[in-house]
């Protein structure tokens, strides 16, 4: 995950050198991701529907083994790949929804700004140190 941040770092340095070598600016925003997961209530809604979602799979689960003591340890072990299996689809599913609402914010925010690059740079992962034009409360009031 570093690696990928360094390597964003280094592609957006070079696009904008070449983009201010070639005599125009390039408008930078940024965003603190963490921020806006923390204090967007359509993103808190999705995240907590899911977690409600979790809960009563696991309850589910719970309940089936509770009500099959004499099943054999291989029976088990297929029933927890299964609830495994639809764990993995449920988190899938809810973080693509995240996903989509924040890119969906954060594109309309550039396009009002004309920002040509929006970046995160959450506080314990700062990529813009200076400069910059900030949209985390944009992108907040946006998924109101």
């Amino acid at each position: 995950m570093k690696l990928a941040k360094i390597f964003g770092v280094a592609v957006l340095l070079v696009a904008s050198l070449f983009i201010t070598g070639c005599g125009s600016q390039i408008n930078i925003g940024y965003v603190d991701g963490e921020r806006i997961l923390d204090e967007s209530p359509q993103i808190k809604a999705v995240i907590a529907e899911s977690e409600k979602k979790i809960e009563e799979i696991q309850k589910e689960a719970a309940e089936t083994l509770e009500n099959n003591p004499d099943w054999t340890d291989e029976e088990k072990a297929n029933a927890f790949v299964e609830l495994q299996r639809k764990l993995m689809g449920i988190n899938q599913s809810y973080s693509m929804q995240v996903k989509q609402k924040f890119d969906e914010a954060i594109a309309g925010i550039a396009a009002e700004k004309k920002l040509d690059v929006v970046v995160d740079s959450s506080e314990n992962q700062k990529i813009i140190l200076l400069g910059g034009i900030d949209v985390t409360d944009e992108v907040i009031q946006k998924l109101q």
